[in-house]
Parts: structure tokens; C-alpha cells; sequence
């Protein structure tokens, strides 16, 4: 995979990550810790930081790579899919 389209991957993946943060955040910190609200800048913010703390290299073989390109969007949106199910439940 060629240099722009891991980069283009790095950013949605930036992107769906503080948007997951985001959602979840409204939905379930604010009514229950009283909390304020959270940009989509500072949910990224919050997860570049996290991400750093926890980080971890582990080598993979090239096509498990492109496995962890999609799993790393696809986890953020099923995160928001099943969060908004639990929060109309709220």
C-alpha cells in the first residue's frame, strides 16, 4: 500500500475514532458525571493521547496490516452503533 493512502487511512482513522469519542461522550458522560460536552478536536486530542500512553508495537505480515487498517474504522463505528442502541434505552 502506497504512502498516501496509509495516510489517508491514518486520518479517517483519526477521524472516526473522535467521532466515536465524541458521540459517546455526549451520550453517556454528560448525564451521568455532569461533565460538559467535548469537540470533535478535543475527543481526537483525547485519543492521540491515549493512543500514545497505550501504544504498542507488535510486526505483522503486509496483509494483516491492511486487516488492521479496516478494524481500526471499523471499531470506532460499531463502538457508536451499538452506543447510540444503549443510549435510546437511557
Amino acid at each position: 500500500m502506497n504512502a498516501l493512502i496509509k495516510a489517508i487511512f491514518v486520518v479517517a482513522i483519526l477521524f472516526s475514532n473522535g467521532l466515536a469519542l465524541k458521540l459517546l461522550w455526549g451520550w453517556f458522560m454528560v448525564p451521568i458525571f455532569g461533565l460538559p460536552l467535548i469537540s470533535l478536536a478535543e475527543a481526537i486530542g483525547i485519543c492521540l493521547i491515549v493512543g500514545f500512553l497505550t501504544s504498542q508495537y507488535i510486526p505483522k505480515k503486509d496483509e494483516e496490516n491492511n486487516e488492521a487498517l479496516i478494524h481500526s474504522i471499523a471499531s470506532p463505528v460499531t463502538a457508536i452503533v451499538f452506543g447510540w442502541i444503549i443510549h435510546l434505552f437511557m
